[in-house]
């Protein structure tokens, strides 16, 4: 799991070097998820691999992680893909790409995915979850140049952080209520029985929802193919968005008992199915198309797995299977398409099938598949589907073959650009079409061999069903469900679901028969209001207010901005007083050497006030920090006192450097009002604060001391005080402390690059224009 991580970090430092060639490197790192096929096949699914690494065993956290038939199934896929979009992308992206990024983001995410399938630890399984998030973002937003691939980016990002959040919050509470953070060791029935769990169940739906692309959170995906093909494919067929789709197979087994699981599950995954197929039906571009397929598929998916019987979780991982095989070798083909003809736009695109025979052949047989037709595997997993909506009502069963006849009919839309042209082009298309390239040819084997791959396994599926099923029952087993006696086949004889068949193909026949009164009926209801004009109504709101905010409390002069900001410390101060009286006690035990250390302070800040000069308030200044470093000193804290005695200097020299710079002492003129109350803020807050502190010095609370004198050695193994202090006991704190002090290195870095001259702009690439539209898709070839 953790080979893509360091074959990233090989791809970041020579891909700048071998260019292209880098992808048969990057395909490598999936050479170990590959070979996770070997334990599945023969695994018997109550015997899982577990693989356990000690974490933080103070708090119990190991790092676990559990090769169950399930999650062996969804890794081997990973791998199958993940190989295929690297290789495909040595063929597909021009050598302008920024290799030492794209390979490096891709391999991240992979074992990011990795991670999120096998990990049986919740806090482990959240922090895959989450980057999975961040290496999403980093792809799509690949080609950050254009603004539609920023937006798309952002909007993943955000809505699948809306997401983690919520599964952060339920990891917690099934932490809390569970008894442990392990996914397999979890007390179900104290789970259950725990006020924690309707909450905990709320809000892992909203994590699967948003991950998943389901009503109303599928904005995001649609905007994501902005990213390049072979992202598009690993990430947005058959990775990525089963990520939710995954964790309610996994947490099924925790949340399946309550009516609530499927009652909201299932009517919402079909709504989605039939939603995102009406949305597919009139889209013109083949990415968006596909795009929308993908919320649809996901849908029906959902809405198997959130049945959560034995039935339901069968269909949805044979369904799985068959969706990865067609849908990324159909993102496959679009890219072909785009990349041989230069565009996407289906009514500019007919007749491909002479010029394109190969990439016609995987087509046909993805998109049959994609249909629901005999003999692809498609067509048994959706007779699987409606198998396990007939056991739930008329409604539901009604819900899927409209889904799945909308499906047929963008499906028979999609494979049209093989086939001559039905309907006449407008002045402006034919003149769009004229300008596309005419010496259309077929790809080489980089290009044409994924995706026939995948539709041979699409198609493999469907005329050997025994080997899917076998993988499919190790894989149900493993998620607590057993005992199912269909069989996977093309023939079952005259069923329901046949029947429902039949239904299914005669309405996606009229649909594509009324082609064009269906668009122009899809036109008229289009609605003013939707998933996207909400999103961008909610940003611009929070920026408005964000403005707002500012101006009301950062636009003011600097010297209010501190009356706010010591007025608010001086309640905070005096609230903690009111709490703990006992700390005026505390004044009378001050030892007699800090009262000289005070009267230095005091005098420091009082002839800041008093100066009338600004050499003599620069000068002055220093007494307070100078003093500070004192305190550090009696208090016993000499490496405090020498680190505040080099920034006081190097802030007085700071101060010295910018003299000539600074606005006169009297340049802000004060009324005798605003003198009073400015004195009135300053003792307040300076009593309230004092008292603050003397609450928790050492004399008014056992010290501490003793405790690391008597652990260091036993505790932290070390016999330097000192050293185990900050390394062991401090451990966290040091840390903070070398980030802020390499975050301020940095800006300073930063700061002095700025000012270097004949440091030349960046290049802009020659497929750009200067308006962010591009003239052809970055990072592909011409």
């Amino acid at each position: 799991m953790l080979f893509p991580f360091l074959m990233a970090l090989v791809c970041a430092a020579v891909g700048p070097r071998w260019g292209r060639r880098t992808g048969y490197l990057a395909a490598l790192a999936f050479v170990p998820a590959l070979l996770l096929a070997l334990p599945l096949s023969g695994m018997p699914a109550a015997v899982p691999a577990t693989e356990r690494t000690t974490w933080v065993p103070e708090l119990g956290l190991n790092l676990v992680f559990r090769g169950d038939g399930y999650s062996l199934l969804f890794a081997v896929l990973i791998g199958v893909i993940g190989t295929l979009a690297c290789l495909y992308s040595v063929a597909y992206l021009s050598e302008r790409e920024r290799f030492g990024r794209f390979y490096p983001y891709l391999l991240a995410f992979g074992g990011a995915m990795l991670g999120l399938v096998l990990s049986d630890n919740l806090v482990a399984l959240f922090g895959f979850w989450e980057l999975t998030s961040v290496t999403s973002f980093l792809l799509i937003g690949l080609w950050h140049t254009r603004s539609a691939a920023r937006d798309g980016a952002t909007k993943a990002f955000l809505v699948s952080v809306l997401g983690g959040l919520g599964l952060l919050a339920a990891v917690a509470m099934l932490s809390v209520a569970g008894g442990s953070t392990q996914l397999s060791e979890l007390d179900l029935d104290a789970v259950r029985a725990s006020p924690l769990f309707l909450p905990a169940l709320a809000l892992t739906l909203l994590a699967a929802f948003t991950k998943s692309a389901q009503l109303p959170f599928h904005l995001w995906l649609p905007t994501a193919m902005e990213a390049p093909t072979p992202v598009s494919a690993f990430l947005h067929s058959a990775t990525m968005v089963k990520a939710g789709v995954v964790l309610v197979a996994k947490f099924g087994l925790i949340f399946g008992t309550s009516p609530y699981w499927s009652g909201v599950i299932v009517p919402l995954g079909l709504a989605t199915m039939v939603w995102g197929s009406w949305l597919a039906l009139r889209q013109t571009d083949l990415k968006a198309l596909l795009a929308y397929s993908t919320v649809s598929q996901l849908g029906l998916l959902m809405s198997l797995y959130g049945a959560a019987d034995a039935n339901g979780n069968f269909a949805g991982t044979a369904h799985l299977l068959n969706h990865a095989a067609f849908k990324a070798a159909l993102f496959f083909v679009v890219g072909i398409i785009d990349h041989e003809t230069g565009t996407r736009e289906l009514p500019l695109l007919s007749g491909l099938r002479r010029a394109l025979p190969l990439t016609f052949a995987a087509a046909a047989l993805a998109t049959l598949s994609m249909a629901g037709l005999p003999p692809l595997g498609g067509f048994i997993s959706k007779e699987l589907f409606y198998e396990e909506m007939l056991h739930r009502g008329p409604l539901y069963l009604t819900a899927a073959v409209l889904g799945s006849a909308l499906t047929l009919a963008y499906s028979a839309r999609l494979l049209g650009v093989f086939l001559p042209r039905r309907f006449p082009l407008t002045p402006e298309q034919e003149k769009a079409r004229a300008e596309l390239k005419t010496d259309v040819h077929e790809g080489g084997p980089g290009l044409t061999l994924p995706p026939l791959l995948l539709a041979g396994a699409a198609l493999l599926f469907g005329v050997w069903p025994h080997g899917v099923e076998t993988l499919t029952r190790t894989a149900q087993s493993a998620l607590g469900f057993s005992g199912v006696e269909t069989h996977l086949g093309l023939w079952h004889g005259l069923t329901p679901a046949l029947l429902a068949t039949f239904v299914t193909w005669a309405l996606a026949a009229l649909l594509v028969w009324q082609a064009a009164p269906l668009g122009a009926l899809q036109r008229r209801l289009t609605p003013r209001m939707n998933a996207n004009t909400v999103y961008y109504s909610l940003v611009q709101g929070v920026n408005v207010y964000a403005s707002w905010l500012i101006a009301r409390t950062q636009g003011r002069a600097l010297p209010d901005q501190l009356r706010l900001t010591l007025g608010a410390v001086a309640l905070i101060a005096g609230y903690a007083v009111w709490r703990a009286p006992q700390v005026f006690h505390a004044v009378g035990e001050l030892p007699l050497y800090i009262l000289p250390i005070a009267a230095l302070l005091v005098a420091g800040a009082v002839g800041v006030l008093l100066s009338r000069n600004r050499l003599t308030a620069v000068v002055v200044t220093g007494l307070t920090g100078f003093g500070s470093a004192a305190s550090f000193l009696a208090l016993r804290a000499p490496d405090l006192a020498l680190t505040q005695l080099l920034v006081e200097a190097v802030t007085v020299i700071l101060f010295l450097l910018a003299f000539r710079y600074l606005p006169g002492v009297r340049a802000l003129p004060r009324t005798r009002g605003r003198s009073l109350l400015d004195g009135a803020l300053a003792l307040g807050m300076g009593a309230g604060a004092t008292l603050l502190t003397l609450s928790s010095v050492r004399f008014l609370r056992p010290p501490i001391s003793d405790y690391y004198l008597t652990n260091s050695y036993s505790g932290g193994g070390g016999k330097n005080v000192v050293n185990v202090l900050l390394v062991d006991f401090r451990g966290f704190d040091t840390l903070g402390e070398v980030l802020v002090v390499g975050m301020v290195a940095l800006a300073v870095g930063s700061l002095v690059s700025l000012g270097r001259r004949g440091t030349p702009p960046l290049p802009v690439p020659p497929d750009r224009t200067d308006d962010d539209t591009p003239v052809t898709e970055p990072g592909e070839q011409a």
